[in-house]
């Protein structure tokens, strides 16, 4: 039984322009405009333009990289004046009522009645001193920055969203093999059965006509004897021996009357026709993470196990991975802290990319489906404290943006737009551009009471460990504490965030040889998960791929482990 599967996409990019090729668009291809025809008003690319001017040699272009003389610029600068509802209308008049810049049809179409509406130069008068322009122009910066990681994020999302729908397309094929190896299993286990009815049937009508055949060459025989002139004894012997063989051939006729005509039928198993007559689809395609149905208390148990070699010939020490992410197109980011870098790696677990940072990367958390942040520090404040925020293009790191902070940088995890950063002795919530919103928790009892965080992916719960007392505290959005767990394997001499809440909320806490899964209540150890290499710091479970990922604190090789997972009762 075989399938195929046919998948098709439409034309189209990955990237965003501000302007794009107009002949290039005309065919639904997305290449970025970088000239302009100020005769055409059209846009080329670089391949584009070449035609353009080769046909068209007297025609002014200009280009993107001219600055202020670019097309859009000059295009904005023309239409600044303009109303945007009565585009042909210049703006002559402010609604203060309103807030709102009027031309002469919106004064009398929607505001004849407002009581406050200035001419444009008396407003500027009255609120020159009002407005100001160096607080406007940071405003700008600060809206064109967020539109602009806004704008990376959708990068971010479309390769995410192909990667899924690749991921997808090889679930469905996966699907399917699945079940056409189960309706070959049904046919194999049906035709097995069929040739074993056939064999006993036919093997039994067989002996039977053997028998029949034989029972006529004695009667032949008997009969013959019977005629022949011997002696009186001789003679009943045969005469007996031929009624006995007669009564035996009676009986057996008797049975092979009631087999006579017997046939084989085959009965449909109408349930499972039924059963796929009723299904629509081989599953349900949902938008948006279907994840958050996964109970996170499910019991995560590692299957089959594999061992990766991470360190490169630029590494001068033993590996130590204190981070683990994978991006959406399963590529994995790792931190090492020892050889101070961020590595990348493809599925193959080969590393296809480094990049290097100031000081010790301590821990990692996921940002994006390609972008992730990684706290730097020494052990003590410094100033290359702080929070590197990375992502991952083309098989290359890229260094996006650098938060500062004044004090050790060890734990982080994100939430909706904020993260949360340990510091060994208090926890901080930090918006994404690096304003401090509030301290959470402090503990000052020993070296490193707040080391590693975690938080659910609801944002609900927020869970630090203390590795001075071998504890995990969970507490709510507001810093106050639910729950206490001690547990001596959570109780280290290095500094480690060894703590990872998985997409799904699984609750994984580092031992010295083991990974304790916890359960999202942060009370009860729900699994011991053992490892044959000592000191694991980091672990990243993805319930998708089905797969734990374990880096260790001074080992060059990461290890995979196959899971299954097992609902609790």
């Amino acid at each position: 039984m075989a399938s195929n599967l046919n998948i098709s996409q439409q034309k189209g990019s990955d990237v965003f322009y501000d302007v794009c090729c107009s002949v290039c668009e005309e065919d639904g291809i997305h290449n970025e405009g970088l000239f302009h025809c100020k005769i055409c008003f059209k846009t080329y690319c670089d391949e584009c333009v070449k035609m353009h001017k080769k046909l068209l040699k007297d025609h002014a272009v200009s280009a993107k990289s001219d600055g202020e003389s670019w097309y859009v610029a000059n295009k904005v600068d023309d239409t600044i004046e303009l109303c945007e509802e009565h585009t042909t209308e210049r703006l002559t008049m402010f609604c203060e009522d309103h807030e709102q810049l009027l031309c002469h049809l919106c004064l009398l179409l929607k505001h004849r009645q407002c009581s406050k509406v200035f001419t444009l130069a008396e407003q500027a008068k009255s609120n020159s001193q009002r407005i100001r322009l160096v607080q406007v122009t940071k405003g700008i910066e600060k809206s064109q920055k967020r539109l602009k990681d806004m704008v990376d994020r959708g990068k971010d999302n479309i390769k995410s969203l192909k990667a899924s729908y690749e991921h997808i397309c090889e679930k469905i094929l996966d699907e399917r093999r699945q079940i056409n190896e189960n309706l070959d299993r049904l046919q194999q286990n049906t035709i097995r059965e069929l040739e074993s009815i056939h064999e006993r049937l036919n093997n039994s009508i067989e002996d039977d006509t053997k028998r029949c055949l034989e029972c006529i060459s004695k009667l032949k025989i008997f009969g013959a004897k019977l005629k022949d002139n011997t002696l009186p004894e001789r003679t009943f012997i045969t005469l007996r021996k031929c009624i006995d063989q007669t009564a035996a051939a009676d009986l057996l006729l008797k049975r092979m009357i009631k087999k006579d005509g017997t046939d084989i039928k085959f009965q449909p198993n109408r349930e499972l026709i039924q059963c796929l007559a009723d299904c629509t689809d081989l599953g349900k395609i949902i938008i948006g993470d279907p994840q958050h149905n996964v109970d996170p208390n499910k019991i995560v148990s590692i299957e089959e196990k594999s061992e990766y070699n991470v360190r490169t010939a630029t590494d001068k020490l033993s590996c130590a991975i204190r981070g683990i992410f994978t991006t959406s197109n399963r590529d994995l980011v790792i931190a090492d802290f020892t050889n101070k870098c961020v590595k990348l790696l493809n599925q193959a677990y080969k590393v296809i990319d480094q990049v290097q940072l100031p000081s010790y990367p301590m821990s990692m958390c996921s940002i994006s489906s390609f972008e992730m942040a990684v706290t730097v520090s020494q052990y003590i404040a410094d100033a290359l404290n702080g929070i590197h925020f990375l992502r991952v293009d083309g098989g290359k790191i890229i260094r996006k943006q650098v938060l500062k902070m004044n004090h050790a940088c060890y734990g982080i995890a994100h939430v909706d737009a904020e993260v949360f950063v340990t510091s060994g002795t208090a926890l901080y919530e930090y918006t994404m551009d690096g304003r401090l919103v509030k301290k959470l928790y402090e503990d000052r009892t020993g070296p490193s009471p707040v080391a590693g965080v975690g938080v659910s992916p609801d944002g609900k719960m927020i869970y630090v460990t203390d590795l001075s007392n071998g504890m995990l505290r969970t507490l709510t959005r507001d810093g106050t504490i639910t729950a206490t767990f001690q547990d001596p394997a959570f109780k280290h001499g290095w500094l480690t965030d060894n703590i990872h809440v998985a997409a799904t909320g699984q609750v994984f806490v580092c031992g010295d040889n083991s990974i304790s899964q916890v359960d999202t209540v942060g009370k009860t150890i729900l699994n011991t998960i053992s490892v044959d290499i000592a000191k694991p710091a980091s672990v990243f479970f993805n319930e998708e791929t089905r797969k734990l990922i374990v880096g260790f604190w001074s080992h060059d090789n990461i290890n995979e482990f196959k899971t299954k997972t097992v609902p609790t009762f």
